[in-house]
């Protein structure tokens, strides 16, 4: 059924909603804040019978009604008014238009400069995911205690100037806010009115939350930073070689490992995850030895992150449809066919796996080289209409699809000897001397594809693998 076109209203709202996210509109709305908090200090430094006054108020008055039509803007736009009022009271409150009789309530302008913050924060998510992983939180910190270390000084000028001398100029009052904030206690003088007392009262509580939030941030990025060269600044990644490469990350992510992990021939093998990870997921995974487990934090589309994780000297690839950042079903598979394309022209000897959502994209990467692909949702199916088909069959592929416990599937070379033999003979020998039971056989020749249950009479060709079911990987075979 086709979509219902919009309505007129509809419609504006949609364009409008787009204008007010773009980068340049909200970087032009940080500019007219920042110039406002400017005309906040010299409004106060500025007596009213000095030249330029009424323009400073009439710049700022100016600059006000810029920012309630943005506000009248964004909430006309929304579809929910409630959600709109819990996220922008504070920059309601910062422009109410409160009379000059009562300039300390004019402070509250500052609290503009959080919204400036989110707006660099969210910016700079769009220059570099990383990037605005990594200095968000110190940004957010540095902002707060700015605005209050301003509000304090601002505030203590107006209160105290007439009857302090410590108050008489803005420098003054700007290191006795400072002071007073880190320290936790007046420092450089004591305040004479009683709303100047409750103004450092204010800042002194302030300071000591300040000091655990800061002191928090501090620890996290210093755990991190040495969780980080722990794992790959020491180690290396240069110096991997036959490791296993995971491109992005789901909730299927943490059961792939844990099968690599527990498979005796892969565990002591390197495994590096790669995802635009914003925590790495570590928790999921605490019940394994993760000695040989490594995140890395980073778009793994681009070529030279690839090279940091050691793609030119993996053994395997495996790209898991990537659900660490909120993205349509369509991104997730043309990043997946990216990577792809990517890792194959870097290292063609490479076997590659990648997970889709859609069977559409299968030609691009069976064109890029990738060996095997995989469609969860597909296999699913499989599952649940064999399972119902054919009652029990499904705790057989349980089984088989599992390294942790009972029989799993192997691929083993045919042997020299083995060549020209009958299916059913190599059937009869597998079984009786290495307890394995041939269930199929992967041609190389003239290309790659598997023969399920193949006729009994079919004659083993050379460079033919055999696929078996047994409890552990088969040895050598001879004869």
């Amino acid at each position: 059924m086709p979509a219902l076109p919009l309505t007129p209203t509809a419609a504006l709202k949609a364009r409008l909603n787009k204008l007010l996210q773009t980068p340049a509109v909200e970087m032009a709305l940080m500019g007219l804040i920042l110039l406002s908090v400017v005309l906040i200090f010299f409004e106060i430094a500025t007596s009213p019978d000095q030249p330029g006054y009424q323009r400073l108020l009439h710049l700022q008055a100016a600059l006000t009604a810029v920012f309630w039509l943005e506000l009248a803007a964004r909430g006309w736009v929304a579809n929910n008014r409630w959600r709109f009022l819990r996220l922008y009271w504070v920059d309601i409150l910062a422009v109410l238009p409160f009379p000059l009789q009562f300039p300390i309530l004019r402070l509250l302008r500052l609290l503009r400069l959080l919204r400036a913050t989110a707006l660099l924060n969210r910016n700079l998510a769009r220059i570099s995911p990383t990037l605005a992983l990594g200095l968000g939180s110190q940004i957010g910190v540095l902002s707060t205690i700015g605005v209050i270390v301003l509000m304090g000084a601002l505030g203590l000028y107006l209160l105290e100037s007439g009857n302090n001398p410590a108050a008489d100029t803005l420098t003054k009052t700007f290191w006795w806010s400072l002071f007073t904030l880190v320290a936790s206690e007046p420092i450089g003088a004591e305040p004479e009115t009683l709303l100047g007392r409750l103004l450092i009262l204010m800042l002194m509580l302030g300071g000591l939350t300040l000091f655990a939030v800061v002191t928090g941030l501090v620890s996290a990025i210093m755990v991190q930073r040495l969780r980080f060269a722990m794992e790959f600044r020491t180690m290396e990644l240069d110096e991997l070689a036959g490791h296993t490469v995971i491109c992005g990350w789901n909730r299927n992510g943490a059961h792939v490992v844990e099968e690599m992990l527990f498979d005796p021939d892969m565990q002591h093998s390197a495994i590096v995850v790669v995802a635009e990870f914003t925590e790495t997921p570590e928790k999921e995974l605490q019940h394994l030895n993760l000695s040989k487990l490594y995140f890395h934090s980073a778009d793994y589309t681009r070529m030279d992150v690839l090279r940091t994780v050691g793609i030119v000297h993996a053994s395997r690839a495996i790209l898991l449809a990537d659900t660490s950042r909120s993205r349509s079903d369509q991104d997730i598979d043309a990043r997946t066919v990216l990577a792809a394309l990517t890792i194959e022209k870097l290292n063609p000897a490479i076997y590659t796996c990648a997970q889709l959502l859609d069977r559409i994209n299968d030609i691009e990467l069976k064109a890029a080289g990738v060996d095997d692909v995989i469609v969860a949702d597909e296999i699913t199916s499989h599952i649940i209409a064999t399972s119902a088909r054919a009652q029990g069959s499904v705790d057989v592929l349980a089984e088989l699809l599992t390294v942790q416990v009972g029989n799993q599937i192997y691929k083993v070379p045919v042997p020299p000897s083995w060549v020209d033999l009958p299916f059913w003979q190599a059937v009869d020998r597998m079984k009786q001397r290495q307890d394995a039971l041939p269930i199929a056989v992967e041609v190389s020749q003239p290309k790659r594809h598997t023969l399920v249950n193949p006729p009994a009479n079919y004659r083993l060709a050379d460079n033919d693998q055999l696929v078996v079911i047994a409890r552990k990987m088969p040895a050598v075979i001879e004869d």
